[in-house]
């Protein structure tokens, strides 16, 4: 024992051992960092919350270096309805291993902030200490790429395999991750960074305090970097203000403006609900986004004469009971205009207030939702004389909703994807025209009202077997549809109750009602003068529902002007452009497509016509004609003048095309054969 303490004092007296002596500003910077590795394993590390309506205030899962905490069971639970595995600790190997990893970690710094190893191994030290904040990342996102993508196929609810971020925010179904990185994983990014650089940045500074011998001096060093570092943290405070602000900083402006000025509001995000309780128009400069983080309506206008103009709104709550919304107005005279509201479960809401102004507005609701959970993206409710006009609406439920609204104004629109583009009811002297619905459940539906008019549209390609309506009317008086575009529907019209009074007229002139499955669908109800519509290439041109008769009280031409239809058989020897015989329909066709629908295959072709023609000549087989217009048109008012009818256009030229030559080629051949065989 004696000699083993002999040969300890010589080496720790020896040059050698001396020389390898690692000086103060070394010491600190390894013995702060071995400081802050220890601080890592009782700090969280990494943090998920998961949003969705039936958990407003969100489901929060931690992760620790030795455990996960937060409400583990119930995402577990979750996962199950989607196929994702079940997170379980004990599977997590990372968990048992990274108390010992760290201790190798914190050992290896100690040793040497003791004793100065050589450049190799301090800089497998520096690394080493790096790996642990990059490797915690790296495999925080192999496991949820593992939990995303390795799905189990028997699962209730079958999803497609997808990916979340360990930073930032990913949807899958109706929910919404958002993950962050948390501070016990800066503490491992302070610990790399002191291995890295603290030895210089100490030195630096002893050697500035050495070489004046200036207590002032080196008093001014310090304040020098200390005045460096307060800028970077400024400027990174003021880059932070510049992106993500408070509502609070909006309604200080409008504190301070005068009732009817114009307040101008800086870019940036904006957290929280606005209310404006002052005549003000609201401007945006540059990108301005407010986001009231799911809590309640995001920009609620309650003073009149309010322009809201330019801004993003988002975020509202999800909870439909209440109706949130991006923009509710419950005073007069409103302007809202240019704006996108996106993430809002109900887009913009006019209520209890009237003359409003709607325009070219970009509105989607909450995309996640399936449509019937997604609410209305422009709703005017108990709401008078307002214009909505050249907004566009996708991914809502119903694009314009219209309750309880009289003498409104709805030009120009473009709604898809959506339940109703139009639904209509207990509102009376609307007008619609020149607006656009298609690829929807249905393009309007039009009910218990009275005045309407709906000029110069589109109702298109809204095909669901559940609906598919170009347009929907059901006891409705006071009708004038013009100058419509009803094309490539389920069913062009379903007509009901029109008019619903006897007084009351319904007026269907000038529209377009082609290539549709069905292009009219009528109740025993109805009571319509139909003139100068173009039926074309429908399925099937008149469906009687409801079991009545539906010829006698229907009018299918006005002042000696009928309709045009392309199955009509007739001639016109005058040149009026009129037919010299009635058109009368009596679908007989299609009541045996009924019977046997691969007869579809057949519709328009020769076999069409024949059986047509062959039925007509046995009259006691003839059934009540559905249609009997007296006066046929030989040409159609309205054409389908649209790129794709120009690319069918096309499609159907080059069969043309290609059937000709292969006939001719045909033909061709079989000459050159007879030759041959002349010869």
């Amino acid at each position: 024992m004696a000699a083993l303490t002999r040969t300890f004092k010589q080496w720790w007296k020896s040059p050698a051992r001396l020389e390898a002596t690692p000086d103060w500003p070394w010491r600190v910077a390894f013995g702060g960092a071995a400081i802050f590795l220890i601080l890592s394993a009782f700090l969280p590390l990494w943090n998920m919350t998961l949003h969705a309506p039936q958990y407003p205030g969100g489901l929060e899962l931690t992760a620790y270096g030795t455990h996960l905490e937060g409400d583990l069971d119930e995402v577990n639970s979750l996962n199950h309805y989607i196929g994702v595995g079940t997170i379980e600790e004990e599977d997590l190997v990372e968990l048992t291993l990274f108390p010992f990893v760290l201790a190798a970690g914190v050992a290896a710094l100690l040793a040497a902030a003791l004793v100065l190893p050589r450049r190799s191994v301090t800089t497998a030290i520096r690394l080493s200490i790096w790996a642990f904040p990059i490797g915690f990342l790296a495999d925080v996102q192999f496991w949820l790429y593992r939990f995303g993508n390795d799905l189990d196929p028997t699962a209730p609810m079958a999803v497609e395999p997808f990916t979340p971020t360990v930073i930032g925010t990913t949807t899958v179904v109706n929910f919404e991750s958002t993950a962050m990185v948390a501070s016990g994983f800066w503490a491992m990014v302070l610990a790399a960074a002191l291995t890295t650089f603290g030895p210089w940045v100490i030195r630096f500074l002893r050697d500035s305090w050495n070489n004046t011998g200036d207590v002032r001096a080196a008093s001014k060093a310090a304040i020098v970097f200390a005045g460096l570092a307060a800028v970077l943290v400024i400027n990174q405070g003021t880059a932070s203000a510049g992106d993500t602000r408070t509502t609070a900083d909006i309604d200080e402006m409008i504190a301070n403006a005068e009732p009817g000025g114009t307040v101008t509001v800086p870019a940036g995000t904006y957290n929280g609900q606005l209310v404006i309780e002052k005549p003000v128009k609201l401007l945006a400069d540059g990108e301005v986004i407010i986001d009231a983080g799911r809590a309640g309506h995001v920009v609620v206008i309650a003073a009149e004469n309010v322009t809201l103009e330019g801004f993003t709104i988002q975020g509202s709550a999800r909870d439909v009971t209440r109706e949130p919304s991006g923009v509710r107005v419950t005073e007069d005279g409103a302007t809202i205009q240019d704006l996108v509201v996106r993430d809002a479960l109900y887009g913009i809401v006019l209520t209890g207030s009237d003359r409003h102004i709607v325009r070219d507005n970009h509105i989607s609701s909450v995309t996640e939702f399936p449509v019937e959970r997604r609410g209305h993206a422009i709703y005017l409710y108990h709401t008078v004389e307002n214009v909505v006009e050249g907004n566009t609406v996708e991914t809502a439920k119903d694009g314009i909703f219209v309750g309880f609204g009289d003498r409104n104004q709805i030009d120009r629109n473009d709604v898809r994807d959506v339940r109703y583009g139009i639904h209509y009811m207990y509102a009376n002297n609307n007008s619609f025209a020149g607006n656009t619905f298609r690829e929807s459940i249905a393009g309007a539906a039009l009910m218990y009202s009275e005045g309407l008019t709906l000029e110069d549209n589109e109702f298109s390609h809204n095909t669901s077997r559940a609906s598919g309506y170009g347009i929907l009317m059901k006891d409705v008086d006071g009708v004038h549809v013009t100058g419509n575009r009803i094309h490539h529907n389920r069913l062009g019209m379903t007509l009901e109750a029109v008019p619903s009074s006897p007084a009351s007229t319904a007026l269907i002139e000038d529209n377009l009602i082609g290539f549709n499955q069905t292009a009219i669908e009528m109740f025993s109800t109805t009571r319509i003068t139909f003139t100068g519509n173009s039926f074309t290439g429908n399925l099937r041109q008149i469906e009687s529902r409801g079991g009545g008769r539906i010829l006698g009280d229907n009018t299918w031409e006005a002042d000696g002007r009928g309709n045009y239809w392309d199955t009509y058989t007739g001639y016109d020897t005058s040149g009026d452009g009129v037919g010299d015989r009635p058109y009368e329909h009596r679908g007989a066709y299609e009541s045996l497509m009924d019977e046997t629908p691969a007869l579809r295959a057949y519709a328009f072709t020769l076999a069409h016509e024949a059986f047509d023609i062959a039925a007509s000549r046995f009259a006691s087989d003839q059934a009540e004609p559905l249609v009997v217009d007296p006066a046929p048109l030989m040409r159609p008012t309205v054409r389908l003048e649209t790129s794709e009818s120009g690319t069918q256009r096309a499609i159907l030229g080059s069969l043309s095309a290609l059937i000709v030559a292969g006939v001719g080629a045909t033909m061709w051949r079989s000459a050159t054969t007879l030759q041959r065989g002349w010869h």
